[in-house]
């Protein structure tokens, strides 16, 4: 199991004092651990699985199953970005025209509406545009975290 908790903090991204902090236990508790010292008691396994409810508590203890609930796949930053699904809309219904009844003859009054206002570019789409819209090859990205680390991610390598 502790090979389990050392994979879950590596893909948090978070140190054992991070994790004791978060879940409410002593710092040694953790290490010990970590280390098969000690094995993780019952209030030690429940406090994770509230504070990380997104743990398969199954591959906690067990080691069947996937490290995330519903994940089948994690996705890297390397992945490619599927097109985004854009739903059919059915083709607005135009109003008939109204007659006017004149003294002589009779005219079709059309209301025509404006036409929608152009689509805002979305800013997941000018991120994606402004790495992947250039033909220069990407050497290195650094992603920060606001828990004060950070990752580097090499594509070439």
């Amino acid at each position: 199991m502790e090979d389990r908790i050392k994979k879950f903090m590596e893909h948090k991204g978070i140190s054992p004092s991070e994790l004791a902090d978060a879940i409410g236990v002593q710092r040694s508790n953790v290490t010990h651990v970590l280390k098969a010292r000690n094995k993780p008691s019952f209030q030690f396994i429940e406090k994770l699985l509230q504070i990380y409810p997104e743990i398969n508590a199954k591959w906690l203890l067990l080691g069947e199953g996937n490290m995330i609930e519903g994940l089948s796949k994690s996705r890297t930053l390397f992945d490619t970005i599927p097109d985004p699904v854009i739903p059919k809309v059915a083709p607005e219904k135009r109003p008939e025209p109204e007659m006017v009844k004149e003294s002589t003859a009779t005219t079709p009054i059309e209301t025509i509406s404006a036409p929608p206002a152009a689509a805002k570019k979305e800013p997941e789409n000018e991120l994606y545009d402004a790495f992947f819209g250039t033909d220069k090859p990407i050497e290195r990205m650094i992603v920060f975290f606001k828990d004060q680390t950070f990752k580097v991610y090499n594509p070439s390598r």
